[in-house]
């Protein structure tokens, strides 16, 4: 015997109103119903009413086609990723193995929800519909017994990616998803050179950060450089000579010649 559930809390009733408000509004699927043949052709899918015609309808129109056989032959691909159940005919003395009934209106709902405008768009809803449904058992299968099987990681994984894949192709194609531009900002960065120079001033060297006179002239003669020798009356050091050197020394130092004072006493070479 069933043990008796209390009832409802208070806090979610007012929840439960609204959920029944925005259910009444969502879009109901036509269903479809498994029905089981007494001759051997096993079973079949028929409209859960009575209303067959309306039915046929429906199914047409959620699947994005004018075509009755086409309609239902994307239902009968669906069976196919549905788990099988008995079912006993109306006798009770045979039966068949019959696609759930319940796993059937989910994949249907699935595939529907997309809302496909023609027969391309079915396809593609299939295909995104067997696709979940791989993933699914892929990752029911990855988590069975204690450890973690790898290659059902690995194939769920891949399945969850082209599932995603799908989806895009489908806004792209309905012209749903936006381009993304990219925009590169080139900057030109101009990057000036100074020089230190050294100045003497009353045998103390004096250190600052100075243009070169290359900008000295492009400024005019008004770089710091300018200004501080006009100040101090002290020029910046000469640049280099030919050979590189920017203060010359004499090349034979202590080889110079003797003044002719010396010359005279004799002083200019050594004796014997």
């Amino acid at each position: 015997m069933a043990r008796e559930k209390p009832p409802m809390p208070e806090v979610l009733e007012p929840i439960a109103t609204r959920a029944k408000a925005r259910l009444g509004r969502r879009h109901t699927n036509p269903g479809v119903a498994v029905e089981v043949e007494t001759s051997d052709r096993g079973y079949s899918l028929a409209a859960p009413h009575r209303d067959e015609a309306s039915w046929e309808a429906m199914i047409c129109d959620a699947l994005g086609t004018r075509s009755v056989s086409t309609a239902k032959t994307f239902v009968h691909s669906l069976t196919q990723l549905c788990s099988k159940s008995w079912v006993p005919d109306e006798d009770g003395e045979a039966g068949e193995w019959c696609p759930d009934e319940f796993e059937l209106n989910m994949v249907l709902n699935i595939a529907t929800s997309i809302k496909p405008r023609n027969e391309m768009e079915a396809a593609l809803a299939a295909q995104m519909t067997a696709v979940h449904m791989m993933t699914m058992k892929m990752a029911a299968k990855a988590m069975e017994g204690w450890g973690t099987d790898q290659r059902a990681v690995a194939l769920s994984s891949k399945l969850a990616r082209t599932f995603t894949l799908q989806w895009e192709a489908l806004m792209r194609h309905r012209g749903k998803r936006r381009s993304v531009r990219q925009i590169i900002t080139v900057s030109h960065e101009k990057h000036v050179h100074h020089h230190q120079h050294v100045h003497l001033k009353g045998g103390v060297p004096e250190i600052g950060s100075q243009a070169c006179a290359p900008c000295d002239r492009r400024n005019g003669g008004n770089s710091p450089t300018a200004a501080l020798e006009r100040d101090a009356g002290c020029p910046s050091l000469p640049g280099p000579d030919k050979a590189g050197i920017f203060v010359p020394m004499p090349r034979k130092q202590g080889q110079e010649a003797l003044p002719d004072t010396w010359r005279s006493k004799g002083l200019g070479s050594a004796k014997g």
